[in-house]
């Protein structure tokens, strides 16, 4: 059987040789960033061509089970769909990039490689994840992203660009949540 991460190196191998253009977000990045926790799915941002779907498709058709209408459907939607591994069922959900998003787009810009396993891949800044897990919070409340967000601030004090911060909390409404957190603290 194949082990989590190697499903996981096995799609980000894919979109670095597809010159697909992604971002690591959520739990993932809040693990990179040093929060250590489980989790069973990897959620990516992604820039895709209906072109660059159907070679995702085609690529890993033998390994993740990847609906080609619904990839595009969410694509042009700017939504989003997922793979499944077919040996372990692992998931990886693919969020479209909404460049009408202005956080967004600065988000995916600001992205930093790492190594993840051995291989590159592109995740988002510890700021993002902050402001990313806050924005989430706010959608769909779960003490799971505020937790991340305060092992974040913890491991990484001293070191954040709170500028960015503070000025992107206020501009996509969670200001008040970033201060509850740093009480908290």
């Amino acid at each position: 059987m194949v082990s989590e991460i190697e499903a996981y190196r096995r799609m980000l191998s894919v979109l670095n040789e597809s010159g697909i253009d992604y971002m690591i977000v959520g739990s993932f990045a809040a693990i990179e960033h040093g929060h250590i926790r489980t989790t069973h799915d990897l959620d990516l941002v992604v820039v895709l061509s209906p072109e660059q779907v159907d070679e995702l498709v085609e690529t890993l058709g033998d390994e993740f089970y990847l609906d080609r209408e619904s990839a595009h459907e969410a694509i042009e939607r700017r939504d989003m769909f997922n793979a499944i591994h077919f040996d372990n069922g692992v998931k990886v959900d693919f969020f479209a990039l909404d460049s009408d998003d202005e956080f967004k787009y600065v988000q995916f810009s600001r992205r930093r490689c790492i190594d993840f396993a051995g291989i590159p891949a592109f995740v988002e800044t510890p700021e993002d994840t902050i402001l990313s897990k806050l924005r989430w919070y706010r959608l769909t409340p779960s003490e799971r992203q505020l937790t991340d967000v305060q092992e974040i601030l913890r491991l990484w004090e001293g070191q954040l660009d709170w500028n960015y911060i503070d000025t992107w909390a206020k501009s996509i409404g969670v200001d008040d949540l970033l201060d509850q957190v740093r009480k908290e603290l």
